[in-house]
């Protein structure tokens, strides 16, 4: 039954990037407690401050037409939806650095992020670098380059802890956590390149400039927006949204309570986020072009889906749960006394983290059936709840942790109502196909 079992391509595909993953958790877990005894939780406020930023930031960037990659009909239109990507990213990155020159103060302050500074001016970089990241993935992804993704994964995190904390060695400073979480993107591209030879013979960010006199290539160009249109005009409002929802408590905390307490969330969202984002990206990067691929071939697509969130929510229940009984307790032990807030908060997170993390193939499910704009409306209901349950509750009880459990509660709603949306949209595809 084993042999049969990894016999299964798929199964194959997500053990591989399942041990990668898991390597890349026991890197930053081993790290961490050193790490966290140099920096403080003012300094991890600040770095939580800018990826809020960053996130907010980073859907607009290209666009979210890297995750339409997977969906090419075949290597040249995956080429042009890259190139069109990559010229957003450029394009916004240089607007985002324009308006930071001419109204850095103002907008610090429109967003409650005054202690990041002029550390702010790193967004522009971060932000291209992000998206060339996403293109290449899932160009890699296009092309079942699953080893190549893992082992990037593992030895950019052993990379960038041991900058962490070599230069936390030098200086324990924010704008270390900072620039090293900017430039790790870029690090993390190289390695792709690195282990992939051929990775630069399937595109280059610069290929468009080889183009520009060429009234065809512009012609296909725009042919490939217009029927890639629903990741621009849908998701990218959708994921704008799911960043505001997970960006609001930092830069609320931080508003409200100090750096510090963005500091404890921050560090409570890292821990927690490393099952939920790592083993979650691992079978949704798995699952998004074996769902496509069943969907184009008009296979069930409600058993396909409905599997791979029961493997999830079993995949998660025991690490979860260790957070949600004792996470006060092991965030003292394992980081220290001035750690203990964030085991506080990490009790709450898990339960909403854990409905995310069940949540991952849904996501990814919508963007194939094509209903973003369903999602788009529920995020915006949820994000409302969300913000309101989140500085109502601070304000009434004047309690991070109690604003904390809230805003998770609510996140718990979405992510269930994701899922069931998800299913039932996947059941009236099959019946229409059928």
């Amino acid at each position: 039954m084993v042999r049969t079992l990894f016999a299964n391509k798929l199964v194959r595909q997500v053990s591989l990037l399942l041990s990668g993953t898991m390597l890349v958790q026991l890197i930053n877990f081993g790290f961490m407690p050193l790490v966290l005894r140099l920096y403080g939780p003012t300094e991890f406020g600040v770095l939580g401050a800018f990826n809020a930023l960053l996130l907010l930031l980073f859907p607009i960037a290209a666009l979210c037409l890297p995750m339409a990659v997977v969906q090419g009909r075949n290597r040249t239109e995956s080429r042009y939806i890259a190139s069109a990507a990559w010229a957003a990213a450029v394009g916004f990155s240089v607007l985002t650095l324009l308006l930071l020159l001419l109204f850095k103060q103002h907008l610090l302050q429109l967003l409650s992020a005054e202690s990041i500074g002029n550390l702010v001016f790193l967004l522009p970089l971060a932000m291209l670098f992000a998206a060339r990241l996403q293109i290449s993935q899932q160009l890699l992804i296009k092309q079942q380059q699953f080893k190549v993704l893992a082992k990037a994964d593992v030895v950019q995190a052993l990379l960038v802890n041991l900058a962490r904390l070599l230069l936390g060695l030098w200086q324990s400073v924010a704008a270390i956590l900072v620039a090293i979480a900017s430039f790790a993107y870029l690090l993390h591209v190289a390695l792709l390149r690195l282990f992939y030879g051929k990775a630069g013979d399937s595109w280059q960010p610069l290929s468009v400039l080889r183009h520009v006199a060429s009234r065809r290539y512009w012609v296909k160009l725009w042919r490939t927006l217009v029927r890639f249109r629903a990741f621009a005009l849908f998701q990218t409002p959708q994921a704008l949204l799911n960043a505001a929802a997970q960006s609001a408590p930092v830069l609320v905390l931080a508003a409200m309570y100090g750096s510090a307490a963005a500091g404890f969330y921050t560090l409570a969202k890292a821990i927690l986020a490393l099952p939920a984002m790592l083993l979650g990206r691992a079978v949704g990067d798995v699952f998004y072009p074996h769902f496509t691929a069943a969907y184009q071939q008009q296979k069930p697509l409600v058993a396909i889906l409905a599997k791979a969130s029961l493997s999830l929510a079993a995949i998660g229940l025991i690490p979860f749960s260790v957070f949600i009984v004792a996470g006060p307790w092991l965030f003292e032990l394992v980081f220290g006394a001035q750690w203990l807030a964030s085991g506080e908060y990490a009790r709450w997170m898990a339960v909403w983290l854990y409905c995310a993390f069940i949540n991952t193939p849904a996501v990814k499910a919508v963007m194939v059936l094509q209903v973003q704009h369903w999602a788009i409306a529920l995020n915006v209901f949820t994000l409302s709840l969300r913000l309101a349950a989140l500085g109502l509750v601070g304000y009434v009880t004047q309690d991070p942790v109690k604003a904390v459990a809230a805003f998770a509660l609510v996140g718990v709603l979405h992510s269930s109502v994701f899922t069931l949306m998800a299913l039932l949209f996947s059941k009236a595809k099959q019946g229409a196909k059928g």
